[in-house]
């Protein structure tokens, strides 16, 4: 009884990251929505795009790392990895505001959501990188399907992304989305070609191979591809709203494809055992 006493008692870290976490959360993207004016030096598509992203914050990302927190510190593995996949989306969206939002009176907050968000993973990493992630589920957790699915949905980004930074490479000009958001390069393309995107890959690889890893990040990296069909979903519908734009295709596409990430990561985690 102590032993699990102690057990329950280290697991109160999701909460000490989480709640700090969620509220500078709410202030930053409630603020961006009731004073857009924050965002006044954005040019009119990227801060279309800064309110979407504050939308899917208080609606998607927000609620599910609050109440997948609260559940992770009860010592659920489905919602420890439901909480890591989210915070890892956190880190993305967070990159974003940090490096891609002119400096505006919520500078401060970004950069400490962010600095939260990334010492929360390496904190969650460290203490569970030993843990040998396959004995979690109760049978095979349809790996192949996933894997390969995860592989395709990360070469589906590359070809998307290399269509619009490559050709502008090689010509000496500039990306569509850079040139319209008057930024210095597409930050989306850095984070992705750099980071996203591999571990996506890697996720893959290491599911396919049955490697211990590859049975925590595949489904974390799940959810991380939903959330962003959510964001991306979000800022769409924004942009569409206030600029006009015909982004109808685009919207019900990712909503297709968020759909179908919704059901294999459901599959995925049903196999998961109660602990």
């Amino acid at each position: 009884m102590e032993t699990m006493k102690k057990s329950v008692q280290k697991q109160k870290f999701f909460l000490y990251f989480t709640v700090p976490i969620v509220f500078l959360m709410l202030l930053c993207s409630g603020t961006g929505l009731l004073q857009p004016g924050i965002y006044s030096r954005e040019t009119p598509d990227w801060l279309a795009q800064c309110m979407g992203q504050d939308i899917s914050n208080i609606f998607a990302v927000m609620p599910i790392l609050l109440i997948s927190a609260i559940f992770s510190a009860k010592g659920s593995r489905a919602s420890q990895v439901i909480w890591a996949g989210t915070m890892i989306t956190n880190i993305y969206s967070f990159m974003l505001y940090c490096f891609a939002v002119h400096f505006n009176g919520l500078f401060h907050f970004y950069c400490i959501i962010l600095g939260l968000s990334v010492y929360a993973m390496i904190y969650f990493s460290a203490k569970y990188y030993g843990s040998d992630f396959g004995a979690w589920y109760k049978s095979e957790p349809f790996g192949k399907a996933t894997g390969i699915f995860l592989l395709v949905t990360a070469g589906m980004f590359y070809f998307l992304w290399l269509s619009q930074s490559l050709p502008a490479a090689l010509s000496g000009s500039l990306p569509e989305a850079v040139a319209a958001d008057a930024l210095l390069t597409n930050p989306v393309h850095v984070l992705d070609y750099s980071f996203y995107l591999p571990l996506i890959v890697i996720s893959g690889v290491m599911l396919l191979r049955r490697n211990r890893i590859g049975y925590f990040l595949a489904p974390m990296m799940l959810v991380f591809e939903l959330l962003t069909d959510v964001n991306i979903i979000s800022l769409s519908v924004v942009t569409m709203v206030r600029l006009g734009t015909d982004s109808l295709v685009l919207v019900c596409g990712f909503t297709a494809f968020a759909v179908i990430t919704l059901c294999i990561l459901i599959r995925f985690m049903k196999r998961i055992k109660t602990e």
